[in-house]
């Protein structure tokens, strides 16, 4: 198959435990400090959220390029490194254009029209490519993926309706159908198989629409950003949507752990169904 190493060079042995551990441990600090965004202050709350999402992401990069050099050599790995690297440089700049005081006043009108927005669509053609060099397409009916497609875009479709086209409702529709996209070849190519894997990238799809829908219809059109009232305090639907970063790291988490498990797997099959 695309992508797949001479099992005799390249069989995966054990990974070492603790990168495991540590990649767990990402995936549970970032839905304890999900839930945190009712207690700490919002703006400590984004400072430390883009911060994490930075250094995790260059974490989860670091354990790519260590497992494609020393344990296993599959090009999946080099891609899925260079899609947390590029993540981790477009967060910083993001942070850094948007909600640094001395900048956030200049940066917020166009936030969800920079460069750091093709950034985050880089992030799942990483994957996208990646998916179809690893593994060959498996049988999947046309109408599938476009009963899909036509499901993703109903909510940029319904937005444009309402609003009109323009560059951002424009771009959020390009977002949910590189979404869709995602979503298609990550089943058509068999990877919705392995549960960490797929639980990654549901979970980045989800956050990635919710992102999207946040900088349009939160950002720019009071009637959806409802006030929740908190015990003390209040909160806006759209200050609320800050959770997307710590979920985005515990989907890269996820899906760094699914890619281990999936080319442990893949080797084991390759032993048993020699050529």
């Amino acid at each position: 198959m695309p992508g797949d190493p001479d099992p005799e060079v390249h069989m995966p042995g054990t990974f070492p435990p603790h990168v495991r551990y540590g990649l767990w441990g990402i995936v549970a600090f970032s839905l304890i400090f999900t839930l945190l965004i009712v207690v700490i202050p919002l703006p400590l709350y984004r400072l430390i959220g883009n911060t994490f999402e930075a250094v995790a992401a260059l974490f989860c990069m670091g354990v790519c390029l260590y497992a494609y050099r020393f344990w296993s050599g599959r090009i999946i790995l080099v891609l899925a490194a260079f899609a947390f690297g590029e993540y981790a440089l477009a967060t910083a700049f993001w942070y850094l254009f948007t909600l640094v005081p001395l900048t956030a006043n200049l940066g917020r009108p166009f936030v969800f029209t920079s460069v750091a927005e093709l950034a985050f669509f880089g992030f799942m053609l990483f994957f996208i490519a990646g998916f179809q060099i690893e593994r060959e397409k498996e049988p999947f009916p046309l109408y599938y993926s476009i009963l899909l497609v036509l499901l993703f875009l109903a909510v940029p479709a319904i937005v444009i309706a309402k609003y009109g086209i323009g560059v951002r409702t424009a771009l959020l529709f390009v977002q949910f159908m590189v979404v869709a996209w995602l979503i298609i070849v990550t089943i058509s190519h068999g990877f919705f198989r392995y549960p960490l894997l797929w639980a990654g990238i549901c979970l980045r799809a989800l956050v990635s629409m919710l992102y999207g829908l946040r900088e349009t219809l939160f950002l720019y059109y009071p009637s959806w950003n409802v006030t929740i009232p908190l015990q003390g305090s209040t909160l806006s639907v759209y200050d609320l949507a800050s959770i997307v970063g710590p979920l985005i790291i515990a989907s890269i988490a996820l899906i760094t752990l699914g890619l281990l498990s999936y080319i442990r797997a893949s080797g084991k099959e390759s032993r048993s169904n020699p050529v």
